[in-house]
């Protein structure tokens, strides 16, 4: 194993001739930079990250770490080419046998010739013959490391590690932008959530209920990746509606208390009052965007917003939206949240059981909301009940 400080491995220009593969990888790297530059930042960029890497420099495998600052630890975040990966691996950055712990903590690149021979020491996977880890510095020290692995001993000499090199000073801007925008977003969630929340106190005191319509709705939505018709479900888009699921009534911070807290039944006028919380979240939303930015939740948001109380032979309200013209994720919220209100107590009603609330929701499908949707959520009963325990009132 090789543990070397940051010196200059590169070849020299004029030193030897690149060969034909060296350019066209060259080129490949040249590239991958500019996609890197107009690459959307989310969680699902590291994937797409590391999938460019390998694609670029043609290792068996690849994969990506970032540190943990809270834990203290060196997280995966992405990685190809490893089949037996724990995907919520973690390596503490003081781990005294880990060669990406040594490589964050020194700063240093790692390269174990061959890890067939290399005694104690942890890599991702000892099946493979050698390993390169550098580490990912950005402003304020050490943020990662980048592991390439290859099944071959000896495979990093020092023309391949400066191609690495070269690759992982590019993608140091880049990573660094994405943790940044993830720490932002992830404080702009916390935001929008607790005005969610607001609106939520002001109409019922129902501690659990934003909880579990967000699991109630990445649960439907989990099920539905992979089927046919359903190509729009991609892991990014359970994650946006596990938030977004919550912003289905903050548009209720705009109706007035004599409406939304009154105990009897609403008047014409104040019904139509009741039913602007969805335009009204929609453009609180549509707003929000204009000082934040577009990204994927409040995008979802927006429609949940807006859609939630459309009804599926476009009976519902505010436009008359009917069918598949509904957002999905309007649709799937719709039903997490009647599903909820009809299983959860309130001062007016005890909570409802699985039997008469399934009964009741499907005398209202094809009506009031998506049939396959509806069958697909109501079809595992003991998945509801545990997320119902989970996230108690």
């Amino acid at each position: 194993m090789t543990i070397s400080p940051d010196q200059d491995i590169a070849v020299h220009p004029g030193a030897e001739v690149l060969t034909g593969s060296e350019v066209s990888r060259l080129q490949a790297l040249q590239a991958f930079n500019a996609q890197l530059i107009c690459m959307t930042v989310d969680e699902s960029s590291y994937d797409e990250v590391v999938r460019g890497v390998q694609r670029v420099l043609g290792y068996d495998a690849c994969a990506l770490l970032l540190l943990d600052q809270d834990s203290n630890e060196l997280v995966l975040k992405a990685a190809v080419g490893y089949p037996d990966l724990d995907p919520s691996l973690r390596i503490a950055c003081d781990d005294p046998f880990s060669a990406h712990a040594h490589a964050f903590s020194e700063e240093y690149l790692v390269n174990i010739d061959n890890l067939f021979t290399a005694a104690g020491c942890k890599t991702l996977d000892p099946a493979f013959g050698s390993n390169l880890i550098l580490p990912i510095s950005g402003n304020r020290g050490p943020v990662g490391v980048v592991d390439f692995g290859s099944r071959t001993p000896n495979t990093f000499n020092p023309r391949e590690i400066s191609m690495c090199r070269m690759l992982v000073d590019q993608l140091t801007y880049s990573l660094e932008n994405m943790r940044l925008v993830g720490e932002l977003s992830a404080s702009r969630d916390a935001v929008i959530r607790g005005m969610a929340l607001l609106a939520e106190v002001r109409d019922s005191h129902i501690k659990g209920h934003l909880n579990r319509i967000c699991a109630y709705s990445g649960y439907l939505a989990e099920n539905l990746l992979g089927r046919p018709g359903y190509h729009e479900v991609t892991p990014s888009f359970i994650e946006n509606i596990k938030r977004a699921a919550a912003l289905h009534d903050v548009g209720k911070v705009g109706i007035p208390d004599s409406i939304l807290l009154k105990p009897g039944k609403l008047t014409e006028a104040e019904f139509a009052v009741m039913r602007s919380h969805t335009v009204m979240g929609a453009e609180l939303l549509q707003d929000l965007m204009g000082d934040f930015g577009s990204y994927g939740m409040i995008i979802m948001g927006r429609d949940v917003a807006q859609y939630h109380h459309e009804w599926w032979d476009g009976s519902g309200y505010p436009n008359g939206v009917a069918g598949r013209d509904i957002p999905l994720s309007a649709r799937i919220v719709a039903i997490a949240d009647v599903y909820d209100a009809l299983t959860s107590k309130r001062v007016y009603k005890e909570a409802w059981t699985f039997e008469d609330t399934r009964a009741e929701m499907e005398s209202k499908s094809g009506t009031q909301f998506d049939p396959e949707l509806l069958k697909i959520f109501l079809e595992r009963p003991r998945n509801l009940e545990r997320i119902a325990r989970k996230y108690p009132d």
